[in-house]
């Protein structure tokens, strides 16, 4: 049988003639010193620390997806964990979406070396870090993190008491990305394995990356219904999680490639030219005349960004 964990809501400790709040102990004789002739003790069991935590942290203010109202216009972090019981290996997934487009998806595994039974925990703190990390390379300054795993909120703000080491470094590191990059972080709340398709495909990606069998959620959104992404490397990352079959139903992001052509249009008539100047000037002065206005201030823009005297 299960060792059993005590999770205190409302409490007394009488020896220091103190109230006890959201404390979690070890054994039903420690649990009676809080709450045996307590008026209005409140306290429960459980077989694992997380049923105890998630006891504790009902009702906190965690905004909660479909009920509560967050901005969509900034970058939406999904993250998820997994586990392989098998390889020992947990793994870890994220897909941003801003605006309806998936511009981001992330995955990966690792062994689990700690010795403590992490699971796909230690996975989902992993993507939630991974998250910042990438807000912070790109200098975005507000995102919003949604998670079936409520830990990923109450470590990172110090609801929970952080009990073990993963916890504990979860919560420093988390906390120094958002201070050091002035991040700042709505979480949001979504139920596990109800049909919100981009919670189930962000599980799915998670379970990808450590061989996890996948139940195929996302390809059943994908057999009527259409998914946009940035761009074609996105939209092939797919294939870790879908058939061919189902790629037709995975839209690029009309915006973002006419952008791109641009872009590539500027870099292309900028290489022509110097490729001119290295072996034919006449052949480059020819070339710039004829060129339209915009390429020609998108050139001299970029010889005056490059010039050196």
């Amino acid at each position: 049988m299960a060792k059993k964990v005590y999770a205190i809501k409302e409490g007394f400790d009488n020896e220091k003639n103190i109230s006890v709040k959201d404390k979690i102990v070890d054994s039903w004789s420690e649990c009676l010193n809080y709450v045996k002739g307590v008026k209005g003790a409140k306290y429960k069991s459980f077989t694992s620390i997380k049923e105890a935590e998630e006891y504790l942290s009902d009702g906190e203010n965690l905004l909660k997806k479909g009920i509560d109202e967050y901005p969509q216009n900034i970058p939406n972090f999904y993250v998820d964990g997994s586990y392989n019981s098998g390889s020992s290996k947990y793994s870890y997934g994220l897909v941003m979406v801003e605006d309806g487009v998936i511009k981001y998806i992330e995955n990966g595994a690792a062994e689990n070396k700690t010795g403590k039974d992490v699971r796909q925990i230690a996975g989902e703190l992993k993507a939630a870090i991974r998250s910042l990390q990438y807000a912070a390379e790109n200098n975005i300054k507000n995102i919003v993190l949604i998670h079936d795993y409520v830990g990923v909120c109450y470590h990172a703000t110090g609801v929970w008491q952080r009990r073990e080491e993963s916890s504990e470094k979860y919560y420093n590191d988390f906390n120094s990305i958002i201070k050091e990059n002035d991040i700042k972080v709505i979480f949001v709340k979504v139920d596990s394995h109800t049909g919100d398709l981009y919670n189930e495909m962000v599980d799915e990606f998670a379970k990808a990356a450590a061989d996890v069998t996948i139940k195929g959620e996302t390809k059943k959104y994908l057999k009527d219904k259409k998914v946009v992404v940035k761009n074609m490397e996105l939209k092939k990352k797919f294939l870790e999680i879908l058939e061919n079959d189902c790629m037709e139903n995975i839209i690029i992001d009309e915006k973002y490639e006419k952008n791109k052509s641009k872009i590539e249009n500027k870099e292309d008539c900028i290489k022509t030219v110097i490729e001119f100047i290295k072996n034919d000037k006449e052949k480059a002065k020819v070339y710039v005349q004829s060129l339209d206005s915009t390429k020609k201030n998108n050139l001299i823009n970029y010889l005056i960004d490059n010039y050196k005297l």
